[in-house]
């Protein structure tokens, strides 16, 4: 072990032996880092060089002005030098702009003009982080793209609400500053020849009608089908916007709440997806309320949609999502048709086993199943699965949120696995009818497992935070997780709370604090 090759983390150096990742070394000596994958696909683990060389590796996933700011992922460093490390701070990655421009369309909806104060390129649809002088940041997605030169927000005003509170008191003039564009949720030339499908609600419907004049200036060919719905008429405010576009584009606006130039009250997915039962070849987008977004999605994948040409932009609140998989679990009704077609479960099992087989090979997902066996993966999902196609009820085991609570899952990766799996199936001779019915039920879960930071464990309707260590003295003799040596029965170990690992004395660096129960 190479006295140069440490890491120190929040003011404790942690000692790394020969070729062991930098995330490993902080776990075994137990310091207080989160992760979920271990293998860079989260960056839930990523910290920031202050100073000393880090191994190459651990950046080169990382996109280029990360790297340019010293970020770096710790479950890929392998090689170190005497690296001083803390948790990063993405404040540095930021720019300014002037409000040019501030109008109510509302009461309690702000339409927002900046004016960049340096060259960027942007897209309807992408997001940027807005930023208090108090650090406080909340995401909003764009209205406009670069050939329209404002960024255009769309921000309802909500009680209390942090940032949108301070939006409200902005004036034109003020200096703001805020995080460079991203995300995907945008309008690309490859779909001009399809139909495309918009629902939103809220300010969402103004992020829809920017992605429409994005794919209007991009010469779209496609019929285009634009829903903008609410809970009452205050609501839908576009109507002079949207009076604008030209008579290919069928636009349907409606309340759920009240009824609008008499159009009946109506929740706007019904209104779309009735008009729509096949959306095969269409591509779909939604955006607003997250509990519309939920619906809009799992009516869309049952009508045919593609997940690839399944694109959403969800309103998340800034307080954690709390799940309701017990009700989606009760209204869920046997399938017995599918479960038929899956050869009341002789199918099913061959499609599991091909399936966790490539899962268990595969760099992106297997992160993820480090701590349990395949065939238990296999059987735990065929259970829940027969429960769920043939009303049984033989599954015992964690419902979707706490099985996955700690595991950081974006919405790419989940819809990686989900075409991962609905491959194979297709393969195995399943009709595409009985699919998109299989994948409405997963994406019914789809928020009680795509996250951006771990979550607690539920236990009787409280969530437990089993992030962290503790001590614990052996009952029964066991093996290191750091270095595979024996720990004998009597000994005290660091335990890590959610995962159960254990680290002997030696690994976790105190040699002097073990247990003399065993000599006598």
């Amino acid at each position: 072990m190479s006295l140069d090759n440490w890491i120190m983390f929040e003011g404790q150096k942690y000692q790394l032996k020969s070729g062991e990742r930098a995330l490993d070394a902080l776990l075994r000596q137990g310091a207080p880092v989160h992760f979920s994958c271990r293998k860079g696909a989260c960056r839930s683990c990523m910290l920031q060089v202050v100073s000393g060389d880090v191994d190459p590796n651990a950046t080169e996933k990382l996109p280029s002005d990360f790297q340019q700011m010293g970020l770096f992922l710790p479950c890929l460093a392998a090689n170190n030098a005497k690296v001083v490390a803390k948790l990063p701070d993405l404040s540095e990655c930021t720019h300014e702009a002037i409000v040019a421009e501030k109008t109510y369309a509302a009461p309690d909806i702000v339409i927002l003009k900046l004016e960049p104060a340096s060259m960027l390129d942007w897209r309807a649809g992408q997001v940027i982080g807005l930023m208090r002088e108090t650090g406080a940041m909340r995401s909003y997605s764009l209205v406009t793209s670069t050939s329209d030169y404002f960024l255009e927000l769309h921000i309802r005003i909500l009680p209390g609400g942090e940032l949108s509170g301070w939006v409200d008191g902005l004036g034109v003039g003020d200096m703001v500053r805020f995080q460079a564009p991203a995300g995907n949720f945008v309008y690309n030339k490859d779909m001009s020849e399809r139909p495309l499908l918009l629902v939103g609600t809220g300010t969402g419907c103004g992020v829809l009608t920017g992605i429409v004049q994005d794919a209007l200036a991009k010469g779209h060919r496609g019929p285009i089908s634009l829903y903008l719905g609410g809970r009452t008429a205050n609501d839908l405010y576009l109507k002079e916007q949207t009076a604008e576009f030209p008579q290919e584009v069928n636009i349907t606006q409606a309340a759920s709440r009240e009824s609008v130039d008499g159009m009946p009250a109506a929740r706007i997915v019904d209104l779309a997806m009735q008009a729509h039962p096949d959306l095969t070849e269409t591509e779909v987008f939604i955006c607003g309320n997250p509990n519309m977004c939920e619906s809009a999605r799992i009516a869309a994948v049952r009508n045919g949609a593609a997940l690839h040409r399944l694109h959403s932009d969800a309103f998340e609140p800034p307080t954690p999502y709390q799940t309701n998989e017990r009700e989606k679990l009760a209204v869920l009704q046997p399938d017995p048709e599918l479960w038929d077609a899956l050869g009341r479960g002789a199918l099913l099992t061959d499609i599991l086993t091909e399936f966790y087989t490539a899962l268990f090979d595969d760099p992106l997902l297997s992160p993820f199943f480090q701590r349990t066996t395949k065939q238990r993966a296999i059987e735990k999902q065929y259970n829940f699965l027969q429960d769920v196609f043939s009303g049984t009820k033989l599954y015992f085991g964690e419902k979707p949120f706490n099985a996955h609570h700690w595991m950081v899952i974006s919405d790419e990766l989940f819809d990686y696995r989900e075409n991962m799996l609905f491959d194979i199936v297709r393969r195995h001779g399943i009709a595409d009818q009985m699919i998109h019915r299989w994948a409405a039920i997963h994406e019914m879960f789809r928020r009680d497992i795509v996250k951006s930071t771990a979550r607690g464990l539920l236990q009787h309707g409280v969530e437990v935070n089993l992030e962290g260590y503790c001590h614990e003295t052996l009952g029964v003799g066991s093996v290191c997780d750091g270095c595979h040596e024996e720990i004998a029965a009597g000994d005290t170990v660091l335990m890590h709370n959610r995962t159960g690992e254990i680290y002997c004395a030696a690994c976790e660096g105190n040699k002097s604090r073990r247990s003399h129960s065993a000599a006598n």
